[in-house]
Formats: structure tokens, sequence, C-alpha cells
């Protein structure tokens, strides 16, 4: 697109040309939307402790996502919850990762701990859901707590240390009897060398798309100053 501009084009139009624009493009960043925190040296740490002895389990993430749903950014029951996973856009053995605003409920066979909810999985299965503030908080073992229940983990009761433990934050601590289950299960997959690894797509569930604001910015900004020196050159009055 070219513009064109007048050597009459005065610099108070084009202070209200770039008001304009930006009033057009911050709201885009200020769209409610679920955060996508990972850590993935704390990830592999967890999947390749001392317990998996011989047969580390190297976790892999795919470039992050959005999807546009405002509706799910709280999870509120059990139709809210169907929703978000029938949004799940990779098929097992890749792991599809949500991150919304709040989490209200959990309706996977293992009930919440006193009705309060940070993540939420399917056990066993390929889709789990983390709230984002819990996630920031403590971004390895919340995500490694959830992908134990897809990968067939139950909660552990009986340990605080252990990263199956329903109290939150998790611990970190996986026994030998949940590795061999782990080991089990069809999301551990085998590269041509022989490494073991689970694939990950963290998604984030926002309330609009967000174009690149950035570069968007920088182009309203290097046409205001290509206005302003055009107009400064033909002498119009102050602005």
């Amino acid at each position: 697109m070219f513009i064109k501009t007048s050597h009459h084009t005065s610099r108070a139009a084009v202070r209200h040309l770039l008001t304009a624009a930006l009033a057009f493009l911050l709201p885009s960043t200020l769209a409610e939307a679920g955060s996508i925190t990972i850590d993935a040296p704390g990830m592999s740490a967890l999947f390749s402790q001392s317990s998996f002895g011989a047969t580390p389990v190297s976790i892999r993430f795919n470039p992050s996502r959005l999807i546009v749903a405002p509706e799910l950014l709280v999870i509120k029951d059990q139709a809210d919850l169907q929703a978000l996973l029938d949004l799940a856009p990779d098929p097992a053995p890749t792991v599809d990762a949500f991150f919304v605003d709040q989490l209200d409920t959990c309706g996977f066979p293992e009930p919440a701990l006193n009705g309060i909810v940070f993540g939420c999985a399917q056990l066993p299965g390929h889709v789990f859901v983390e709230e984002s503030e819990a996630a920031a908080l403590s971004p390895a073992t919340l995500m490694g707590h959830e992908l134990g229940h897809n990968l067939n983990l139950p909660h552990d009761l009986f340990s605080s240390l252990n990263l199956m433990s329903p109290f939150f934050p998790h611990g970190t601590e996986l026994t030998e009897e949940q590795v061999a289950t782990i080991l089990q299960s069809p999301l551990v997959q085998t590269d041509a060398t022989g490494q073991r690894f689970i694939q990950i797509t963290p998604i984030a569930i926002v309330a609009a798309p967000e174009p690149p604001t950035l570069l968007l910015l920088l182009g309203a900004a290097a046409l205001g100053a290509l206005l302003l020196r055009h107009t400064n050159q033909s002498g119009a009055g102050p602005i």
C-alpha cells in the first residue's frame, strides 16, 4: 500500500493519523489470554532422574500455538472441559498442553483436592490443561505432574516429595515403579538413535487473534516519522 501526502498536510493531521493507528492496534495487545510457561531443562531433569536408570525420557516441545476460544478462558464445568478437549489439534502420541486463565473444575477420573484446581489431565490420555498463573509459579513440576497422569500415573497420597503428590507445588521424585509405568505408555516414542522421548505442543487459549503488534507499531512509527519530516520540509506549523 502506498500513501501519498500533499504539501498542505499539517502536523496536526499527522498526529491524528498516528493516534487513530495506535487506537486500532493497542487493544489487541490487551486481550485476555492463557499464557504459556515452559521449563524445558526442568522437565528434562524430571524425566531423566536416577530412577530412570539407563532409560531417560527426553521432553521435546513443538512450537507454541494459539487457539481463539474466549468462552474457554475459564473452564467452569465438565462441558467446558470437553469443549477444550475437542479443540486438541494433535493426535496421540503427541501431547497437547492447554493454558487457560482459570480452572474451576476437573472432570477426569481423579477429582481435585478440596475443589482447588491448578491443572487437569486425562488419566491416561494425551491432553492436559493448566491454569496460567500456577504454571508460572511452578512450570516444570506442574506440567510434569499433569503429564504423569497422561502417562497413567495416579496421585501418590503418601509422599509430598513425589511428583504425583496431589499437593501444590508438587515434588520432583519418581519411583522405579512409576518409571516402569511411564515407559509402558504409548506416548513414549523412540527416535532413530534409540532415545526415548515425549512430544508436547503448548497451546494458549486466547480471546482474540493477536497480530504481530510490535511490527505494526514500528511500521506506524516509521510512517509517522516520514510524514513529520515531510510536513517539516513543507513548512507546516508546529504540532
